[in-house]
């Protein structure tokens, strides 16, 4: 199943707001290369399969956790609300939970490429002003 053209706008939406803020932060980016989102991509699902896999009263509690310790917190609280709005606004499909999850992935990409503890794996990589 294809996810349709109108909804991967919303997508490219979000990922020119992320190139956006990185350009203004005025930051030397390291490249993030295919290799790196498939790392947070597997990253992202393991968080999100460790929620699943606690009690109800303990999800929101990992959730907050995760949310408090992200180090692009402002990034992710304007990704995760434009994407409740955006599923507010479509006709729902099996294929949507491939855009949150991407655009979630953006937002994980920018936030742990930029963090302290990656710069050490991102040694070699070719660095670039935005």
């Amino acid at each position: 199943m294809d996810v349709s053209l109108a909804k991967m706008d919303f997508l490219l939406d979000i990922l020119l707001i992320g190139f956006e803020a990185m350009k203004q932060s005025g930051h030397i980016w390291p490249l993030i290369t295919e290799d790196e989102q498939d790392r947070q991509m597997g990253r992202l699902v393991a968080t999100l399969r460790f929620g699943d896999d606690l009690p109800r009263s303990l999800r929101g509690r990992a959730l907050l956790q995760y949310i408090e310790t992200h180090p692009e917190k402002d990034l992710l609280a304007f990704v995760r609300g434009e994407t409740a709005g955006w599923l507010q606004r479509v006709i729902p499909e099996e294929t949507d939970k491939f855009v949150v999850l991407a655009a979630l992935n953006c937002v994980n990409c920018i936030a742990f490429i930029s963090s302290p503890e990656q710069t050490n794996s991102c040694a070699g990589r070719k660095a670039t002003r935005l």
